[in-house]
C-alpha cells in the first residue's frame, strides 16, 4: 500500500513538473529592467506597520513615564521598556552579551537612587 502511494506521489509530480515547465514563467517572475509592484508595496506596509509598533509603544513609555514621576523607580520602568523593545523588534540583539541591557537598567536604577537620595538635583534643574 505504502509503494502504491508512493509511486502515485511520485507519478503526480513529475506531470506537475512538466506542465509547470511547459507553462512558462511563474506568476511572480519579473523580468529584468521591470520593477515589482508588490515588493514595494510590502515594502511600505511593513515601514508603516513598525512606525505604528513604535509610536504605540512611545505613547505608553510616556504614559508610564508620567504615571511614574513620584516613585522611586521612575527611570527604571522606561529603560526596561525602552530594552525589552529593543530585543523584540531587533532579534539580532540576543546574540550580544547580557551585560549590555543589565548595564542599561543599572544605570537606570542609579539614577532612581541619587534622584530619591538628593532630590534637589531634579529641582535644579527646572
Amino acid at each position: 500500500m505504502k509503494s502504491i502511494i508512493l509511486s502515485s506521489v511520485m507519478v503526480m509530480g513529475a506531470f506537475t513538473t512538466q506542465a509547470s515547465a511547459a507553462g512558462g514563467e511563474p506568476s511572480w517572475w519579473v523580468p529584468p529592467g521591470q520593477s515589482d509592484s508588490y515588493s514595494i508595496v510590502s515594502l511600505v506596509v511593513f515601514f508603516l506597520a513598525f512606525l505604528l509598533v513604535v509610536h504605540l509603544y512611545s505613547r505608553f513609555d510616556r504614559y508610564a513615564e508620567h504615571k511614574a514621576k513620584g516613585t522611586p523607580l521612575r527611570t527604571t520602568v522606561p529603560v526596561m521598556l525602552t530594552v525589552a523593545l529593543a530585543y523584540e523588534v531587533m532579534p539580532a540583539l540576543s546574540h550580544f552579551s547580557v551585560l549590555l541591557p543589565a548595564a542599561l537598567i543599572l544605570t537606570a536604577i542609579a539614577r532612581d537612587f541619587m534622584l530619591w537620595w538628593n532630590p534637589k538635583m531634579q529641582e535644579a534643574g527646572k
